[in-house]
């Protein structure tokens, strides 16, 4: 599978994507990914969560995921699929 990582900053009551990266694989290894990469993309970005798109699906939402748990929807509900 093909996913786009795309790191997410809150602006203007608006998700706007700061930085993206391609990765090849499953969707759990693109989660990892994301989550590696996290400190990265807040310190140079400023990103405060990301979400992936299936690129084999037309760029469909499949993961979302803030960095902030106190976003989270439901304690122990941090990934959306």
């Amino acid at each position: 599978m093909r996913y786009r990582i795309e790191y997410l900053f809150e602006s203007t009551d608006e998700r706007s994507v700061c930085h993206s990266a391609v990765t090849e694989g499953n969707l759990n290894d693109a989660e990892e990914a994301a989550r590696r990469g996290r400190v990265l993309a807040q310190l140079s970005f400023g990103a405060d969560g990301f979400q992936i798109r299936d690129l084999r699906d037309k760029g469909r939402i499949v993961s979302l995921e803030p960095f902030d748990p106190l976003k989270w929807a439901l304690a122990g509900d941090h990934v959306i699929h």
